[in-house]
C-alpha cells in the first residue's frame, strides 16, 4: 500500500503544463483574430517614418525644379491575380488549432444517459467518446481538453471473525485523483477521423498496489474511424462496462473492496470484466466499434502482450441495445495468460459472461439489475491443474437512484452479492461435507446522497456495509468465519 502523496513523474508535468496552457489559450484559440484597432491622433509613429517619406519624395521635388531628370520606373510584369478571401480564409484555417475545453457536445446522448447527475449520466459506455466532429467554419483539427479532481475523506470499521489471529481495525483515509484528458482530433467534413487521447493522471495517497503506470496515465489510445458509424481503438483504454455498481463502491474505495483486511481477501465483485480494464504490465488493447443505429451498438475488443508474466490473449464482446428508457447490456469473454519460458508449463485462462437491464424515468429516476458468472482454470508448474486457484465467481446486484424535487439533490442505494468457489473440494469419504468445495460469500450494500452545482462541482456523502463469510468444509472440523466492515466516505469532485 503507499503511503504518500504520489505527485512526482511526467505525468504530473505535463498534467502541471498542460492547466496552464488551458488557462491561457483556450478562449484566445476559438476567437477569430481580432481586426487591427484604427490609430489615433496621438499614437507615436513608427521610428523612420519620415525619413522614408523624405527620401522618397526628394527626387520629385528636384525635378519639379528642373535640376535633374525624373527617374523612370522600371518595366514590371503581369501582377500575380489575387487570392480570394474566402480560399485564403480556408488555407489559414488547415493550419490552425483550436484548442478550448470540450463542449457539452462532446458527451455524445443520442438516447438519455440517465438523469442529470445520476451514475449512469456520469459514465459514457458505448459512446464515441469524446466526440469531436468537424464544426462548420472552424478548423478540421482541434485540442480538447476535460477531466476531473476529487478528493475523499473515508472513515472504516472493520471487525474480524477470527480475533484471535487478527484484531480489529478502526482506519481512517484520504484520498485523491486528479486526471488531465487531452484529445486532439483532425475529422472532416464527410465525417472522417483520426483521435488521439492521453490521460494524465496525479494521485494522492489511494487503497491500491503501485504499478508501471499508476499515477503517470489512464487511456492512452489512438482512435480512427467515421463518426456515428465505426472506429478501431488501438492503445490502452477500458472496455464497455456491463455490470453497473450504481452511487456507491467508487473504484479504489473501501466500500468497494469490503469487508477486506490484510489477511483475508473477500471475493470481488465480477462484472464480465477479466478483459475490461486498462492493462498493466505490458499489455494492450484493440478494439472495432460500430454503431449501425443511434439506439444499438457493439464492440470488438482484443488484449495482447504481458499479464502476470506470460502471454496474454484474450476476447471480449459487448452489445448494447439502448432506447434511453431501457437499456440491455450483454457481453462475453474468453483468454489465456501462457508462460513465456520454453518449456514451462503453467497457463491460467478465463473466460465468462455478463447481463444488464437498466431503465430510466428521467428527470425522477434510474436503476438497474446486472448479473455475471467467469471461471478461472489454472495450471501448475508441473502441468497439473491447480484446483485450490481454479475457481468460479458469481455476481449479482442493482441499484436505484431517485432525483426527489429539491434542487439537484439525488439519493441512492445499492445492493450487490458475489459468491466464489474453487474446484478443490473435500476428499475425506466419511466426511459430511465430502466432494463439497469451500465458499467465499460477499455482501455488499450502500446508501448514498449527492448534491451538485453548475452539473460540476458534486458533493457525495456514502454509507456502507460489507459481510464476508467464509464457508470452510475442506477442513475437518471446519473452522467457518465472517468478517464485517461498515465505512462511510465524504466526496467532493470537479468534473470539467
Amino acid at each position: 500500500m503507499r503511503s504518500r502523496w504520489n505527485l512526482r513523474g511526467p505525468g504530473s508535468g505535463v498534467f502541471l503544463t498542460l492547466a496552464m496552457l488551458t488557462l491561457s489559450q483556450s478562449v484566445l484559440a476559438q476567437q477569430p483574430d481580432a481586426a487591427p484597432a484604427a490609430a489615433s491622433d496621438d499614437e507615436e509613429e513608427e521610428e523612420g517614418f519620415e525619413e522614408k517619406d523624405s527620401a522618397a519624395a526628394a527626387p520629385e521635388a528636384a525635378a519639379a525644379a528642373g535640376q535633374v531628370e525624373p527617374a523612370q520606373e522600371p518595366a514590371q510584369g503581369p501582377a500575380d491575380p489575387p487570392v480570394p478571401a474566402k480560399e485564403a480564409v480556408e488555407a489559414d484555417s488547415e493550419l490552425a488549432v483550436g484548442v478550448r475545453i470540450l463542449p457539452g457536445s462532446g458527451y455524445p446522448e443520442p438516447r438519455i444517459r440517465g438523469i442529470v447527475g445520476g451514475s449512469l449520466w456520469l459514465t459514457m459506455p458505448g459512446h464515441q467518446f469524446p466526440y469531436q466532429p468537424k464544426i462548420a467554419g472552424q478548423s478540421g483539427l482541434q485540442l480538447a481538453l476535460s477531466g476531473s479532481v476529487w478528493t475523499d475523506t473515508s472513515y472504516a470499521k472493520f471487525e474480524s471473525g477470527t480475533p484471535e489471529t487478527e484484531k480489529n481495525q478502526n482506519r481512517w483515509a484520504n484520498q485523491t485523483r486528479g486526471v488531465l484528458r487531452a484529445t486532439p482530433v483532425y475529422s472532416t467534413e464527410q465525417g472522417w477521423f483520426v483521435q488521439g487521447n492521453a490521460e494524465f493522471v496525479a494521485n494522492g495517497d489511494q487503497t491500491v498496489p503501485t504499478t508501471g503506470n499508476m499515477g503517470l496515465v489512464d487511456d492512452l489510445y489512438v482512435r480512427f474511424g467515421k463518426w456515428d458509424l465505426f472506429d478501431i481503438t488501438a492503445g490502452r483504454f477500458q472496455g464497455w462496462e456491463i455490470y453497473h455498481y450504481g452511487m456507491g463502491l467508487d473504484q479504489n474505495t473501501f466500500e468497494r473492496r469490503g469487508a477486506e483486511t490484510q489477511r483475508t481477501k473477500p471475493p470481488r465483485i465480477y462484472g464480465a470484466d477479466f478483459f475490461w480494464d486498462r492493462p498493466d504490465g505490458g499489455g494492450g488493447n484493440y478494439a472495432a466499434h460500430v454503431y449501425p443505429t443511434d439506439f444499438l451498438r457493439f464492440e470488438l475488443l482484443g488484449q495482447f502482450g504481458t499479464r502476470t508474466g506470460g502471454n496474454v490473449y484474450g476476447v471480449r464482446g459487448t452489445g448494447i441495445f439502448d432506447l434511453g428508457f431501457v437499456k440491455v447490456k450483454a457481453g462475453g469473454e474468453k483468454g489465456s495468460s501462457k508462460a513465456q519460458e520454453e518449456g514451462a508449463k503453467y497457463e491460467t485462462s478465463w473466460n465468462g459472461w455478463g447481463a444488464a437491464v437498466q431503465g430510466v424515468f428521467n428527470p425522477y429516476l434510474e436503476g438497474g439489475v446486472s448479473g455475471a458468472i467467469g471461471y478461472v482454470d489454472s495450471v501448475n508448474v508441473q502441468g497439473l491443474p491447480d484446483l485450490p486457484n481454479s475457481t468460479t465467481t458469481k455476481s449479482f446486484g442493482g441499484f436505484i437512484n431517485g432525483h426527489p424535487p429539491l434542487g439537484s439533490l439525488i439519493l441512492g442505494g445499492g445492493l450487490h452479492y458475489t459468491m466464489r468457489e474453487s474446484l478443490d473440494v473435500n476428499q475425506v469419504a466419511t466426511s459430511p461435507n465430502f466432494g463439497k468445495a469451500n465458499q467465499h460469500k460477499h455482501t455488499q450494500w450502500y446508501v448514498a446522497a449527492q448534491y451538485a452545482f453548475w452539473d460540476r462541482l458534486f458533493f457525495k456523502l456514502v454509507a456502507a456495509r460489507a459481510s464476508y463469510d467464509f464457508e470452510d468444509v475442506i477442513q475437518d472440523p471446519a473452522h467457518p468465519f465472517t468478517n464485517k466492515m461498515v465505512s462511510y466516505r465524504f466526496r467532493i469532485m470537479y468534473n470539467f
